[in-house]
């Protein structure tokens, strides 16, 4: 800082002292200029008055003037008129005093006067009345060299005081500039031992001015740093001591909630095997429903045929059968054995399908199925649930799917789907339509969809639908497991992604992507 003060003084220094000289030069040699113009135009009046009265008095009388000249002038000085010269129009000489030259100098011009004085001599000339109204000219010179050098040596004087000013004044402000840069070098070096961590730093505040006030007002600031430093200090050991206690009780509450998360998993994996369990029941209860009709049948064509047996028995101990008896009998027997054969086939076939569908939900045994096929048996183990009702259910699968997959888990989120269409999509409804349909996608994946035209889901539940524990009969007989198994089979073991689209009032629809070939679990 104080280079750099000395520096700018030392320029501002040299500025103003060329300035001055230059501007004061040039006032001077205006001055100097205008009066040596205001001189020269006197003489020619006078010397013109002089010369012409001269010449008209006693007839001619410039022979007196000359020596009046000779005598007055010095043709060797430095100032003054050094020589006058008076002719007629034509060049010839009537009158020459002082230091004239024999061939008379060419005459300088007004705007000339300058550079000529400069020079040191002025050539004037002017016109001059003579005798019998002839006009003729004078010359005369005009001697500079004293006034020139008088004028330099006042600018010359005018420039060493005006330097000794400046310099005074330069001097002066470097010792300001040394006293106030080292107040500020002095409050530097105070901020750096404050960043530092040194708060019980002062420094001076003597000398009654500004700077004095900013190091009154720093050491005020330190104190009141050291103050805070203090106050926060011990705010931060009572803050230490409150995290200690909270640590410890984040840390009990963490093992409390530890152990809660532990038990809500146990209970939502036994929630699960519940939601299988129902599922597994509902099969056992279609089975039942299904299979009640054939074997019914059997039973009343087995009775039928042993009435029939013990007809003919009693005959026969009787000794009454007839040609046509054996023959009626015998057609009977061939009726009821082609019911009961039915029948019993017809179970045969309801209890296959049935075990395939129980052994894929219990088992989740991988391997390659008919997607038609799968869905269709899924859906005969929950028909007896609306088959007497005005739900309906429509499928539309493509017959050639084969999957590498899981069946059990594809039939348990159908199972929960439909399940949830008829517990809460249809709520308060006494009919509606539900629809399963399928179709290839870049022939690697399937995308099932599942529709109903039921209630819907309101749009503040429809991002919740999935998640643990959501329902909406919370208290009335609901879990809120089913779509979140769903949810996870989809993902975890079929490698798919669901989607829902819903609007309340307008029905749901449930879109299962799911791969052909299932990754391994």
């Amino acid at each position: 800082m104080t280079s750099k003060l000395t520096a700018a003084a030392l320029v501002a220094f040299i500025i103003l002292t060329i300035g001055d000289y230059l501007i004061s030069y040039r006032a001077l040699e205006s001055n100097v200029l205008n009066n040596v113009a205001t001189n020269i135009s006197q003489s020619s009046q006078l010397i013109n008055t002089t010369v012409a009265s001269a010449n008209n008095a006693h007839g001619n009388d410039l022979a007196t003037l000359q020596t009046y000249f000779n005598v007055m002038l010095n043709p060797n000085g430095n100032s003054g008129i050094i020589y006058i010269v008076v002719g007629r129009a034509d060049g010839s000489i009537l009158m020459q005093a002082g230091a004239a030259q024999k061939v008379l100098p060419i005459p300088d011009n007004l705007e000339n006067y300058s550079q000529a004085a400069k020079r040191g001599l002025i050539h004037v000339r002017d016109k001059v009345l003579l005798a019998d109204n002839e006009i003729g000219f004078l010359q005369y010179g005009v001697a500079t060299g004293d006034l020139m050098h008088a004028m330099e040596q006042s600018e010359l004087d005018s420039l060493l005081l005006t330097s000794s000013v400046i310099l005074v004044c330069f001097v002066g402000l470097t010792m300001l500039g040394f006293t106030i840069t080292r107040k500020l070098s002095m409050l530097k070096q105070a901020t750096q031992e404050i960043a530092a961590g040194h708060f019980e730093l002062r420094i001076p505040e003597g000398g009654g001015d500004e700077l004095s006030d900013v190091a009154h007002n720093f050491n005020q600031m330190s104190e009141a740093i050291e103050a805070k430093i203090r106050e926060i200090s011990a705010l931060n050991q009572e803050l230490e001591l409150r995290v200690q206690h909270r640590t410890s009780d984040l840390h009990v509450a963490n093992l409390e909630l530890e152990n809660n998360i532990h038990v809500l998993q146990q209970t939502r994996e036994s929630l699960v095997k519940s939601e299988k369990l129902a599922s597994l029941g509902a099969i056992v209860a279609g089975i039942a429903h299904e299979i009640n009709t054939p074997i019914g049948n059997a039973l009343v064509a087995a009775s039928t045929v042993n009435e029939i047996v013990k007809d003919i028995d009693d005959k026969a101990s009787k000794g009454k059968i007839t040609k046509s008896a054996l023959a009626n009998f015998i057609q009977q027997c061939v009726e009821g054995s082609h019911i009961i054969e039915i029948s019993l086939q017809r179970a045969s076939e309801l209890i296959q399908s049935f075990k395939q569908v129980a052994v894929d939900q219990s088992s989740e045994r991988r391997r390659q199925f008919n997607l038609a096929t799968t869905i269709q048996e899924t859906v005969l183990t929950l028909q007896h649930t609306f088959k007497h009702t005005n739900f309906e259910l429509e499928t539309d699968i493509p017959a050639d799917v084969v999957l590498d997959s899981y069946p059990g888990a594809l039939a348990q989120i159908f199972t929960n789907l439909i399940n949830n269409s008829l517990i809460h999509g249809f709520e308060g409804r006494a009919q509606g339509r539900m629809k399963i349909h399928a179709a290839l996608v870049e022939t690697k994946r399937v995308k099932i969809s599942f529709s109903d035209d039921g209630n819907g889901i309101a749009s503040e539940n429809l991002k919740r639908i999935f998640d643990p524990f959501f329902t909406t009969k919370f208290g009335r007989g609901g879990n809120g497991l089913g779509l979140n198994v769903v949810d996870n089979i989809t993902h975890r073991i079929l490698g798919g992604r669901i989607e829902v689209e819903s609007e309340l009032g307008q029905g749901s629809t449930f879109i299962v992507d799911i791969p052909l070939s299932a990754p391994t679990v």
